[in-house]
């Protein structure tokens, strides 16, 4: 006979990363997530949080800072302007 050992459930909360190209990174934190996990957390839950824009980060003095910028593909209804989005 199986013993089951009964633990806590587990769940994942994710922040993802964003397409805009005038983010700036003045102290921005998931707080409605942050809440959440708090509340699942006090209610027996196992919780985790990753913040996919924390990890893309070039810090300053105050953990502030620009996002790191990746070139992407211009929709197409914005390929006439002569502009890169980054």
């Amino acid at each position: 006979m199986f013993h089951v050992k009964h633990t806590s459930p587990r769940i994942l909360l994710i922040n993802p990363w964003i397409t805009d190209f005038a983010a700036y990174n003045f102290w921005i934190k998931p707080l409605g997530l942050l809440y959440i996990g708090s509340l699942l957390r006090n209610n027996g839950f196992q919780v985790t949080l990753i913040d996919c824009l924390d990890f893309h980060t070039k810090i300053k003095g105050y953990r502030d800072g620009k996002f790191y910028k990746v070139k992407i593909e211009k929709p197409l209804p914005l390929k006439s302007i002569p502009r890169n989005y980054l």
